[in-house]
């Protein structure tokens, strides 16, 4: 307990950022529930986000997952689509995935494929997370880049229902560009439901 304590203070001015990181190698499980939760308080930051992941393990490696995100300057979008973790270790788990994202005041539309997902287990409470996403136009020959993600995991509660933990990292974006640097801080609470 005392080692969450301390490592607390760290992870406060991330949490202040309100972008999230969510994009891991580790599918659900079958019948589990993966949420993932960032708020943008009181929309403080120009380019931050308040959004909702849902992920459900359709079997041990097959999700389904998606999210819905809310930008102050009107630019909501969804996304929705599958992930299959092909590849699972002690210290490594690998998914795939591909989705559609589409945006609420715009016509906009595009596709996450191919998408990696990585997992890195580095002990019982603490991993690495992360992604490397193709974003492409409704053509699938247009890509628009690819965007990625990196983030600690710590675990901070876990019982035989429950599972949840914080997440800390950067995101590297294809779309728009951060106001300093090529990162954006992220942070994100996210909570399984065995």
């Amino acid at each position: 307990m005392a080692i969450k304590t301390k490592l607390l203070p760290l992870f406060l001015p991330i949490l202040l950022m309100a972008s999230g990181g969510f994009d891991h190698g580790t599918a659900a499980g079958k019948g589990n529930w993966d949420i993932s939760l960032t708020w943008n308080p009181f929309n403080y930051f120009d380019q931050g986000q308040s959004y909702a992941v849902l992920g459900y393990g359709l079997t041990n490696r097959l999700d389904i997952h998606g999210y819905y995100s809310y930008t102050h300057i009107g630019n909501d979008n969804y996304y929705g689509g599958f992930s299959y973790q092909f590849y699972k270790s002690k210290r490594l788990d690998l998914s795939t995935a591909i989705g559609i994202r589409k945006y609420r005041n715009e016509k906009r539309t595009h596709l996450f494929m191919p998408q990696l997902l990585y997992t890195v287990r580095l002990s019982e409470r603490i991993g690495i997370g992360g992604s490397f996403v193709d974003i492409r136009s409704q053509k699938l020959e247009t890509s628009k880049g690819i965007a990625s993600d990196v983030f600690l995991m710590v675990n901070i509660y876990e019982n035989k229902k429950y599972k949840i933990d914080i997440t800390a990292g950067g995101f590297n974006p294809v779309l728009w560009e951060p106001k300093s640097g090529e990162w954006y801080p992220t942070y994100s609470l996210d909570i399984k439901i065995k």
